[in-house]
């Protein structure tokens, strides 16, 4: 069963046993990298707040040079959707209920949350997030995004001179991988989103400690 709570944020809290079913197998039978991605994630009223609350956030460059995009330190945010999501995400119950959906065999806590926001020109060079065993789950939040506005999570193949996975970040979709031993990034926003930022929120949800 899904915690309550999550009834307050996604209608994957509802879904029927067939397609938890179908959630779960599509994550394990990934591939290299086991993952699922769901669109219209969120209850949509939560996902249009979400959004503006973004909008409205505040962002800063990220602390670590190399990487070129702007985050949001949620402790310098006011109160707003932005930051209840947060919360929830951070809570036992939002890493219950991703562990759940996904059918992760082992308990999880919910380790960091990363609102990040890229401009034109901004990247985020190839990475390993964690060598912890657990989930990496990302909300998007980019309105009417196009192929010419890059700014698309990808997995290098290990043996071939290709991207093992491309993953666009359509509004109001969640991705969520085993983020241990693989490397990804998300590739340069371009001029072609002028007066567009791509939205994105981290969870890092992983084996208890």
């Amino acid at each position: 069963m899904f915690p309550a709570s999550a009834a307050k944020w996604t209608r994957l809290a509802s879904a029927s046993g067939s397609l938890r079913t179908t959630i779960r197998q599509e994550f394990t039978e990934g591939g290299r990298v086991p993952h699922v991605c769901l669109q219209e994630a969120l209850l949509q009223e939560r996902a249009e707040a979400l959004h503006q609350a973004l909008c409205d956030a505040r962002f800063v460059r990220h602390h670590h040079g190399p990487y070129a995009l702007h985050i949001a330190p949620l402790n310098q945010q006011l109160p707003s959707p932005l930051t209840d999501f947060c919360a929830w995400l951070q809570s036992q119950d939002g890493a219950d209920f991703h562990a759940a959906l996904v059918g992760w065999p082992q308990p999880l806590e919910t380790r960091q949350v990363q609102v990040s926001r890229m401009d034109v020109g901004e990247y985020f060079p190839e990475h390993r997030d964690t060598d912890e065993e657990g989930l990496a789950v990302v909300y998007n939040f980019t309105r009417s995004w196009q192929p010419s506005f890059g700014g698309v999570l990808t997995f290098r193949h290990p043996e071939a001179e290709s991207d093992l996975m491309r993953v666009p970040p359509l509004f109001n979709s969640v991705f969520i991988f085993r983020p241990s031993g693989a490397p990804h990034r998300v590739t340069e926003w371009t001029s072609a989103a002028q007066g567009q930022h791509r939205y994105s929120i981290t969870a890092f949800i992983l084996a208890k400690r």
